[in-house]
């Protein structure tokens, strides 16, 4: 009886808790990582600055994603930060299609990684360090390269849509 009881006081924190979370306004990234014929992208949005000097960048990833293993063999990495009008883009890299068909729209460069050009920023990096906990990752990217279109119109995600 009191197993039950702290299985559903553990289920009532989680609804709880991603309740607390689908409050939270976030900004909406592609990352990608590997070259041509192995390459990945997927959507996320937790997504934080860790330090400037160096600078370096966190990103949360789920470790069963196709992202994970790809980031164990090639350490480089884009965050490509969408802007508001590239809400297909956010849902196809976070939808069932895997591999190149992730990269069927948009206006990708083949690059190491390929990078969306016509993204809000474009943030470069290889990986420093990667932490395991529980079902995700901590990703620190040390940024390498950077690329602005000037622009503030950032594609945002909050309560389970976007905005």
């Amino acid at each position: 009886m009191i197993a039950v009881k702290i299985i559903f006081y553990k289920k009532l924190m989680q609804e709880e808790f991603l309740q607390i979370l689908r409050t939270l306004k976030q900004n909406v990234f592609i990352m990608t990582s590997g070259q041509e014929n192995n390459r990945c992208a997927v959507t996320v949005s937790s997504v934080t600055s860790l330090s400037l000097e160096p600078p370096l960048i966190i990103v949360c990833i789920n470790k069963n994603a196709s992202m994970h293993k790809l980031l164990k063999k090639d350490n480089k990495f884009c965050l490509n930060l969408l802007n508001s009008s590239q809400k297909d883009l956010a849902n196809l890299c976070s939808s069932e299609e895997d591999g190149e068909s992730r990269f069927s729209k948009g206006q990708w460069l083949k690059y190491d990684p390929s990078y969306l050009s016509d993204a809000q920023s474009n943030i470069f990096c290889t990986m420093d360090e990667i932490y395991t906990f529980n079902s995700h990752s901590l990703v620190v990217g040390k940024i390498y390269e950077l690329k602005h279109s000037g622009t503030k119109d950032p594609l945002i995600y909050q309560d389970g849509d976007y905005e």
